[in-house]
């Protein structure tokens, strides 16, 4: 992101709009008057949208509508949001793209704040809100007895959905985001490194975090998968804890040590 408006704080929310407008320069005063442990970025859109990247996941977009505003830099914020799973505030004008934009608008998962005017104090709520949402993990395993342990030890720190088939996993990415895949290496017809395969190539989850859970701990079955780059593997003889543990360093560091 460019043209950073304020020194380096603790958090950081990211504003899309063009600085020569009023409605800009208002916000963004407004914010830091409201907020000054938090400093905000400023992106100017240009007429094909706006690059998002993997270190955009869970961050804070706000996005100034104007009337001028091009379809390109929403339909561009859309299909990056399914991608990385970040959070959009729309504040500004009401206005209609047309009848087919307007649906893919209205799909946009968002706060909305119509109109010029809104409440500072709402939107400092949402976002702290979305501050603290559990991270989204998604266990991918055959065995049912296995899918309930793993959902009980980490369901108190992460939001944790369950299914018991490569192929599942699959449909499960299409249509929900999630931080992260805890994969099972051995399963029928649609294995772990066919499952990882799958997210590899496709490119709205390719960059997705995968690490296996698994009781292969052989060397040559860790060094057929590296290709597909997993960012590790944690073993299911390990104690609850120390899963959980592993999967908290994950999220902390972004990084699992093999042991």
């Amino acid at each position: 992101m460019e043209n950073e408006v304020e020194k380096e704080k603790e958090k950081e929310i990211f504003v899309i709009g063009d600085d020569s407008r009023l409605l800009v320069k208002n916000f963004i005063q407004k914010f830091e008057e409201a907020n000054p442990d938090c400093a905000v970025r400023l992106t100017i859109p240009d007429n094909v949208g706006v690059a998002f990247g993997e270190g955009d996941r869970r961050k804070h977009f706000i996005v100034c509508l104007s009337e001028e505003m091009d379809f390109n830099i929403i339909h561009s914020l859309g299909e990056a949001q399914k991608k990385y799973g970040f959070f959009v505030y729309f504040i500004g004008a009401s206005f209609s793209f047309g009848i087919e934009e307007d649906k893919y608008f209205n799909k946009i998962p968002s706060v909305r704040f119509p109109g010029y005017l809104f409440d500072m104090t709402q939107l400092l709520e949402y976002i702290e809100k979305n501050e603290v949402e559990k991270k989204r993990v998604l266990v991918v395993d055959d065995e049912p007895i296995m899918l309930r342990s793993i959902k009980n030890w980490l369901n108190d720190d992460f939001e944790v959905s369950l299914v018991n088939s490569g192929k599942a996993a699959i449909q499960f990415l299409d249509m929900h985001p999630v931080d992260l895949v805890l994969l099972d290496y051995k399963m029928p017809e649609m294995d772990g490194p066919m499952v990882l395969t799958k997210i590899r190539t496709d490119k709205n989850i390719r960059n997705l975090p995968v690490i296996f859970l698994t009781a292969k701990s052989d060397r040559e079955s860790v060094m057929s998968v590296m290709h597909l780059k997993p960012e590790g593997y944690i073993l299911k003889s390990k104690r609850p804890d120390e899963i959980r543990g592993a999967v908290k360093d994950f999220f902390k560091n972004r990084i699992i040590i093999a042991e």
